[in-house]
């Protein structure tokens, strides 16, 4: 069962995502949803109750994608949300290396229908339109652990 409350016309949920890089750093996984949105996000998911934020991205990762990475916390961030509910997430950002090989650009998400994950350049990533934007700069991060704190519209 995930984290995720409602009450009146609030909304509480938790999030581990993940800033994926390939061996030299040089891609960077991002996440869409096929419907319409003209915004990408980091892979991950909601949190279940009992679990901790790492095992939830590490699950996460190998539902979505069939990847096993070793992960490192590198941002907590609390995202207030107006998308017609007040939804508040709190959000626990990983990052880790994918050592394999790319051989597709465009990966189908294993468990979900329409959602599609992406590899991109990330000397091109101010081209992609990423929520929230406190993604940029931890794709950027020299590896010091951040706190962001950002009203989201969508």
């Amino acid at each position: 069962m995930e984290i995720d409350f409602v009450k009146d016309s609030y909304r509480f949920t938790t999030r581990a995502s993940a800033i994926i890089f390939n061996k030299d750093k040089t891609k960077v996984l991002l996440f869409k949803v096929e419907d319409g949105r003209d915004y990408f996000l980091l892979p991950g998911g909601r949190i279940e109750f009992g679990e901790d934020s790492k095992s939830a991205i590490k699950r996460e990762i190998i539902e979505e994608l069939g990847y096993d990475i070793d992960f490192n916390i590198c941002s907590i961030q609390e995202n207030f949300i107006d998308n017609n509910k007040n939804n508040i997430q709190y959000c626990f950002c990983y990052s880790g290396i994918y050592d394999g090989e790319i051989t597709k650009e465009k990966i189908e998400c294993k468990d979900q229908d329409r959602q599609s994950f992406y590899w991109v350049d990330v000397a091109n990533i101010d081209k992609y339109k990423i929520l929230p934007k406190s993604v940029y700069t931890s794709i950027h991060s020299s590896g010091k652990i951040e706190h962001f704190v950002e009203k989201i519209t969508v």
